[in-house]
């Protein structure tokens, strides 16, 4: 598989963590899942509010902990040097399945369905899907790249933009070049977390039934194209 192709994956699983993200800090309590640093800080400052709420970061960091486990075995056996797996693209689909059954719940609880599960399991649900893509991500060992450490994007891509800057020697012969395409790479990234966020705010005022859809069919359509053309 070519390393554009994998690329194209990655920023649509950027897309789809940037959406999930939004969806669950407006329609969850006010909790990430995929940023964990915000969620620690929301904890902590809810430590000593006198109504602090210390429930919803707790679901999402034990969700999210108990989801990049549940990756890491599906993805145990990954060899090192692959492009891509059917492992990565079998936890993807788990993953997929997960968000997707989200925003069934979802639709349920704003069309006042009986026996809709509550806005905490929702919580929960997606925290634990965007975990298996985390640690699904790390075992394509991109340096600087993985679609839900947006803060790592962040200080990877500035700290190559300085190097590239100072023209530091490179000691292998193509590395310079193999640097601006990683800082494009991460840029992009960068760019549909930020532009999939938006998508999802316009969403929660236009088409609230529909906000859980960008993340579900996102991970989806990228499990399938990785069960069709692995490497």
């Amino acid at each position: 598989m070519a390393s554009i192709e994998r690329d194209v994956r990655l920023l649509i699983l950027a897309a789809s963590a940037g959406s999930a993200d939004a969806w669950s800090y407006f329609g969850f309590g006010h909790a990430f899942v995929a940023n964990m640093t915000g969620n620690t800080v929301l904890l902590g400052l809810a430590v000593f509010q006198p109504h602090g709420d210390l429930l919803h970061p707790l679901i999402s960091l034990g969700s999210y902990s108990a989801g990049t486990m549940i990756g890491s075995l599906l993805t145990a056996k990954v060899q090192p040097g692959m492009v891509w797996s059917k492992a990565i693209s079998w936890t993807l689909m788990l993953e997929a399945l997960l968000l997707l059954a989200a925003e069934a719940g979802w639709i349920g609880i704003h069309l006042n369905i009986s026996h809709s599960p509550s806005l905490e399991l929702l919580l929960a649900t997606v925290a634990l899907a965007i975990g298996m893509q985390s640690s699904a991500m790390v075992q394509l060992k991109i340096p600087g790249i993985v679609t839900t450490y947006i803060t790592g994007t962040w200080t990877t891509m500035l700290g190559g933009l300085v190097r590239l800057a100072r023209h530091e020697k490179q000691e292998v012969p193509g590395q310079e070049v193999e640097l601006e395409k990683r800082l494009g790479l991460q840029a992009a990234v960068l760019s549909v977390y930020f532009l999939s966020a938006v998508l999802t705010g316009w969403l929660f005022r236009h088409a609230p039934l529909a906000v859980g859809v960008l993340p579900g069919l996102s991970v989806l359509l990228v499990a399938v194209h990785g069960l069709i053309y692995n490497d």
